[in-house]
């Protein structure tokens, strides 16, 4: 009898019969959607005056914040190497366990330096592990080609329900808890997911030849010579700035301009729901169009809903910041892994998309920091708002040059 998990060949020519691997994807991306909502969404609520930001600065707490971003930033290239020649499962089950005890001890934390640490050692690099990276290479590993864009859209589905889910929840488990009391429930929400992910779903990595498109020819030098990936990747670099200091701080922007917490959060979690229909029609947009133009459209939009957030004084300006961001942020997410697996899909794609994550990441991660020192010592969030819409239009100009240089013939 053949295994069900196993590639099952079609007696029609060119026709694939490998079942789709629910019993992988589905687990996987529930442990995403919970990681998310507890370590970047559940940021933006933790830094409220009711939470944390009630005994900390904002200017620290955005340190600590974006020093996680530069912890897991400097992971993505060794985490991807490993992703490609050992899985994800070890990957995301200390990943669960990292974040776990990060949270338990940003939850006891009572002086700045025990803020800095939980984020920089335990939280960033358990988000490198347990967020969307990882779980990319898990997909390009497990799905076929033709399956892919059907699992991108499932795992970045299921992810955007952490918004939903986790903004609303965790404000409301923080007025009846308490911050510290809700960070240590949500730590064990986060271990009891990723470790059961981990050690219940997967257990057995796909065989070596059922990866789809196994490319073994080319080297990480090799990638850095190509003018395509280096352009897409200084995209992602300015992308992951803007996008980062949006979701940091969008909360706290709009609880400055004078609305109450519990209604932006709801508005952030109604947010996360418009992002839906993105996610799903996403991959299939960037299978039948070019995908760097699908991108570059919806990278454009999330600039004009960072611009909405430079007064952001109005009931319009609030609406229309997290209904744009919403629709956009939720398409763009699975579209650079449309375009990355397009290009360089096979046995090095987990360490060619953790080399370009580490650069984003690490050069992003200054997005929540630098907010919060403009911030500062602006006495607002109008600068770092007009800087933030520059950063997002700028990624859509470099998206939309990639996408028109020629493929090199090293990586083809």
């Amino acid at each position: 009898m053949t295994r069900p998990d196993r590639p099952v060949r079609s007696s029609l020519p060119g026709v694939s019969a490998q079942p789709f691997p629910w019993k992988q994807i589905l687990p996987l991306s529930l442990t995403v959607m919970v990681a998310f909502g507890i370590m970047l969404y559940g940021f933006s609520v933790f830094l409220t005056d009711g939470a944390a930001g009630g005994e900390f600065s904002t200017g620290l707490l955005s340190v600590a914040y974006g020093g996680g971003l530069v912890a897991g930033g400097a992971l993505a290239y060794p985490i991807g190497r490993r992703a490609d020649h050992r899985g994800v499962r070890e990957i995301f089950g200390l990943g669960a366990l990292l974040g776990a005890g990060g949270l338990l001890w940003f939850s006891l934390a009572t002086e700045p330096w025990h803020v800095l640490a939980s984020w920089w050692f335990l939280i960033g690099p358990a988000g490198a592990m347990t967020f969307y990276e990882p779980a990319f290479v898990a997909v390009d590993r497990w799905c076929t080609k033709e399956q892919r864009a059907r699992a991108l859209a499932m795992l970045t589905l299921i992810g955007g329900l952490a918004g939903v889910i986790f903004l609303p929840g965790i404000e409301r488990l923080i007025s009846l808890m308490g911050w510290r009391a809700a960070v240590r429930a949500l730590g064990l929400l986060l271990l009891l997911t990723g470790g059961g992910t981990a050690w219940f779903f997967l257990r057995q990595e796909p065989p070596r030849q059922q990866v789809a498109s196994v490319r073994e020819g080319y080297s990480l030098g090799t990638i850095l010579r190509d003018r395509r990936f280096m352009l897409f990747t200084a995209a992602m670099v300015l992308s992951s700035v803007g996008a980062q200091a949006v979701l940091s701080h969008r909360v706290a922007r709009f609880e400055e301009a004078g609305f109450a917490v519990a209604g932006v959060a709801l508005w952030a979690a109604a947010a996360s729901a418009l992002s839906l229909p993105g996610r799903s029609v996403a991959p299939f947009l960037a299978q039948r169009f070019r995908s760097t133009s699908v991108q570059a459209t919806v990278m454009s939009l999330m600039a004009i809903a960072s611009v909405l957030m430079i007064d952001g004084s109005r009931d319009w300006h609030l609406a229309g910041h997290f209904i744009i961001f919403g629709l956009a942020f939720g398409a763009v997410l699975p579209l650079r892994a449309m375009v990355m697996s397009q290009w360089f899909s096979g046995s090095g794609y987990g360490r060619t998309m953790g080399a370009q994550w580490a650069v984003a990441s690490l050069i992003g991660a200054a997005g929540p920091a630098v907010v919060g020192v403009l911030h500062d010592t602006t006495g607002g969030y109008r600068v770092p708002m007009a800087v933030t819409a520059c950063l997002l239009a700028g990624a859509a100009v470099l998206v939309v040059t990639s996408g028109r240089i020629p493929k090199s013939r090293e990586v083809s």
